[in-house]
């Protein structure tokens, strides 16, 4: 069984799109578990015209108390040897289950499997709507990593690698991580994919049509803040820090302090914040990483 995880507040003109997306997939043997956090709006009424016709669905009311609790409630719920995350705003695409468990029995070894992203805002069912991404450049942002604990930590440190409802964990692996941090309002997903990788989990990342997490850009998307997004990842990454330093990887540390340093400069109007904007300076970290100087010149950047 897989058990859908589904924290939602005030979605309840959003939601009956994503509950849609479950139910069409061509794999059946699930639960999804919504836990309303403290909605005003009609959420529990919605719900509740589906869950009439569908038992596979359950539906928890708590007081507000953000996404990672409701996270952590339904957790305690589920049932299903894997677990899927999906925001209350998002879709699947109908394949995704079928898919990505076939990957799983392929490679036994894996922890967690994932895909890419299409980015879309009203109707996740035309593809002539859906974007890489509705920021910069229209291409794949993530960069499909695949691996183990400490060899992928490095990699996974340099930015947040993939969207929270693209993965499929095993129950296993969401249990080592351990809760998600009920403190963060922001980067709470990246940073528990980063306990899943501290954990030693075996990340397989396999793109195939079919098996994409449709997310929705719209005007109350969290995302849409960034001062808050990236304040939010540069107090993660400081508080992650000595966990990197207890496991002696110095290449981790190192990149998780520069981070920290581009997270702060980003939230300032200064050179460094249009420097890490791209744009055209992207053409200038090419040629330096092309010849070889991207390493001093960071140095210099981040000093």
């Amino acid at each position: 069984m897989i058990s859908v995880v589904v924290p939602c507040y005030n979605y309840g003109h959003l939601i009956a799109d994503t509950i849609r997306s479950v139910q069409q997939q061509t794999y059946t043997d699930w639960e999804m578990i919504i836990v309303d956090d403290g909605s005003t709006d009609n959420t529990a009424e919605i719900v509740h015209e589906f869950i009439n016709q569908d038992k596979r669905i359950q539906f928890y009311q708590q007081q507000n108390a953000g996404p990672s609790a409701a996270r952590n409630f339904a957790l305690k719920q589920a049932k299903g040897e894997y677990i899927q995350f999906l925001d209350a705003d998002d879709c699947i695409e109908k394949g995704k289950f079928e898919i990505q468990l076939s990957v799983f029995q392929n490679n036994p070894e894996a922890d967690i499997v994932y895909g890419s992203v299409r980015y879309f805002k009203k109707n996740p069912a035309d593809k002539s709507e859906w974007h890489f991404t509705h920021w910069g450049a229209d291409k794949e942002w993530m960069p499909g990593i695949s691996g183990k604990g400490e060899k992928i930590l490095p990699a996974a440190l340099k930015g947040s690698f993939a969207h929270i409802s693209t993965l499929l964990f095993k129950r296993a692996i969401v249990d080592k991580a351990g809760t998600w941090d009920t403190a963060k309002r922001a980067a709470e997903d990246y940073l528990f994919l980063l306990h899943c990788v501290l954990e030693n989990g075996c990340f397989v990342y396999h793109n195939m049509p079919g098996s994409y997490a449709l997310v929705r850009w719209h005007g109350a998307n969290t995302s849409n803040n960034t001062t808050w997004i990236h304040e939010g990842e540069r107090q993660m990454r400081i508080e992650l820090m000595p966990v990197l330093e207890k496991t002696g990887n110095k290449e981790a540390v190192e990149i998780n302090a520069n981070a920290i340093k581009a997270l702060d400069y980003m939230n300032r109007k200064t050179w460094r914040k249009k420097m890490l904007s791209g744009g055209p300076f992207d053409s200038v970290k090419k040629v330096l990483r092309y010849i070889g100087l991207e390493k001093i010149a960071k140095r210099i950047f981040y000093k």
